[in-house]
């Protein structure tokens, strides 16, 4: 790769090979070390450039600022600290589903209960890449602190409001806080240990991300299975845990990390990066149009299906201002790219230049339907065919959520330490995909044993999938666009998990409207969509036909879910190379 002196790095990172880090001292202004681009491109041994130019490059260092690892019970602490947030703010996105009669009994509004859902996911979604990117240029500190502190403020909030807006309100400002706790542990996570242990350590953040999600409903019917005021602590408790979370990273992550002190920054405190000059190269045009197209993008596939109807006016008028505003977000994201800014673009648009960057996108975004699907309606499933309690639902869940922490951390290993290229395992993991959704959309009512092995299935393919779309991202981009590219992985992912969830809707609405009425009356129909449980309370004969059903509703979402898998197939082949790339290729991280 040729060294570029590129007045518009971002002081997160550089170039693999040269560049400038955040705490370099650098004697020269950012317009003194710009290229002239009518110029040739710079080939040794011929010197392109006037004196005052070579005067500026003589001040920049050949080298980017060295990585600072951490070892030993610091690694430790930080490691634990940061997993406590991850596993916090993601039991927030489902714990509450659980906890949403209890709220409702209690402040009223029983219609609009999902928005207490909606406005947490619509901000947690949003504010990946923002936080990502603007970490960049601010420091990993100071973006981690603020994102625990607002989520662990507004979680004390919300456990203290005394109406279901002002709870539905509150839930969003969460939702930016835990946005950016799961940004900042992702990018800093394989930035705390070197690249050999980049696979245990991801994989410890998969688990954690795995287990919270899925422990989230039964910790939340747990919770509530007291009174009707006990629902205040699925957010009280979030206090003293990220209280602990606050001052373990504010004592123990350096302001300087992940580089080591300079002269310059040996005695730097947190905050000082917050400069008029530094927020100026804030990107905060791009940060809103990405932030206004993710939240009505992501509203409008929530409601699709649900509140509303896929043709209604407030899901097609969402989902086109979303689309137009993501496509002035591409365009102000070109224009700001030109040299004659001096902001640093939110999402640089050379990656999308890239076919293995383009291959990993269409990998995550496909891959997150099936995920979420399999995730979230898997334990319905539990309850509407098996006629298993919600608490019971989460104990079938079992095979799903251990095979998936395991393939990470085997998937990861073999990686980083057994020098197996990510692609094969990419490709495995997508593989395994179709063929766990192939045998789930084929089971029969009383199949809950097989369904078990085919959770392993699913569990592994997961695991292995969504841990290498992590792992992949420094062998795809250069350390400076490292941030970006796995937060923004991380969003398209997420985004692409929530148009799962509203097509999957759709698809057993669909299914289930068509066969209950020959079944049920009306009145049984409200019953059986306010609460599955009602099913066991049917005369045999109905019970049966109803989970029959069932059984084939969901049944036919897994065979959706397969078209998916089978591209996301089809995608990973982009990533082929002729000469494969393994972790020592990249020990330079």
């Amino acid at each position: 790769m040729t060294s570029v002196i590129d007045p518009k790095l971002p002081s997160g990172g550089g170039h693999t090979d040269a560049g400038v880090g955040p705490d370099t001292p650098v004697q020269a202004s950012d317009t003194d070390i710009r290229l002239d681009t009518d110029r040739p491109p710079i080939q040794p041994p011929t010197v392109p450039f006037d004196v005052e130019d070579a005067a500026s490059v003589a001040a920049v260092p050949d080298t980017v600022p060295e990585r600072l690892y951490m070892t030993g019970w610091r690694l430790y602490a930080l490691t634990f600290a940061l997993c406590l947030s991850l596993f916090l703010s993601t039991l927030e996105t489902t714990i509450v589903s659980t906890s949403l009669v209890s709220i409702t009994d209690a402040l009223g509004g029983f219609n609009e209960r999902d928005w207490v859902v909606t406005s947490y996911l619509l901000t947690y979604t949003g504010f990946l890449v923002i936080y990502a990117k603007f970490s960049d240029v601010l420091g990993r500190k100071p973006m981690l602190l603020l994102a625990v502190g607002l989520f662990t403020v507004f979680s004390i909030v919300c456990g203290s409001i005394s109406s279901l807006l002002q709870l539905i309100i509150f839930r969003a400002f969460q939702g930016m806080g835990a946005s950016g706790i799961y940004a900042m542990v992702t990018v800093m996570n394989p930035e705390m240990v070197p690249s050999s242990q980049w696979g245990t350590y991801v994989a410890i953040t998969s688990v954690v991300f795995v287990l919270s999600s899925v422990l989230g409903p039964v910790l939340g019917g747990v919770i509530n299975g007291h009174d009707h005021s006990s629902w205040r602590w699925v957010f009280l408790l979030n206090a003293p845990t990220g209280a602990i979370a606050t001052g373990l990273i504010a004592f123990l992550l350096p302001n300087h990390f992940p580089y080591k002190a300079t002269d310059a920054t040996a005695r730097s405190r947190w905050h000082d990066k917050f400069t008029l000059k530094s927020i100026a190269r804030l990107d905060l045009i791009g940060a809103f149009l990405l932030l206004a197209s993710s939240i009505l993008l992501v509203f409008g596939f929530e409601e699709a299906g649900a509140r509303y109807p896929w043709g209604s006016a407030a899901v097609l008028s969402t989902l086109i201002i979303g689309a137009i505003l993501f496509v002035a977000f591409v365009v102000w994201e070109k224009i700001v790219a030109h040299e004659r800014f001096f902001q640093d673009p939110v999402f640089p648009l050379r990656l999308m230049k890239d076919r293995k960057f383009v291959g990993m996108t269409l990998v995550a975004l496909l891959t997150g339907p099936p995920f979420m699907t399999v995730l979230i309606n898997l334990p319905q499933r539990f309850q509407a065919v098996s006629g298993s309690t919600p608490f019971q639902a989460g104990i079938h869940l079992l095979p799903l959520l251990l095979s998936s922490p395991l393939a990470t951390t085997v998937a990861g290993q073999l990686v980083s330490k057994g020098n197996v290229p990510p692609f094969y395992m990419l490709l495995a993991g997508a593989s395994l995909q179709l063929l766990g959704l192939g045998l789930a959309s084929s089971a029969g009512v009383g199949d809950d044993r097989m369904m078990y092995g085919f959770e392993v299935i699913m569990g592994f393919s997961f695991g292995m999938t969504l841990i290498m779309l992590i792992i992949y991202v420094p062998f795809v981009v250069d350390r400076a666009d490292m941030a970006v590219g796995i937060s923004s992985i991380t969003q398209i992912r997420v985004l692409g998990g929530t148009i799962g969830l509203a097509i999957s809707a759709t698809v057993l609405n669909h299914a289930l409207s068509s066969r209950l009425p020959a079944i049920l009356s009306p009145s049984q129909i409200q019953e059986i969509s306010d609460s599955v449980l009602f099913i066991a309370k049917l005369p045999e004969a109905q019970r049966d036909a109803v989970r029959l059903a069932y059984n084939e509703a969901f049944n036919e979402q897994f065979r959706v879910m397969l078209y998916f898998s089978a591209v996301v197939w089809l995608a990973s082949l982009l990533l082929w190379e002729r000469k494969m790339k393994t972790a020592r290729d990249i020990a330079g991280y």
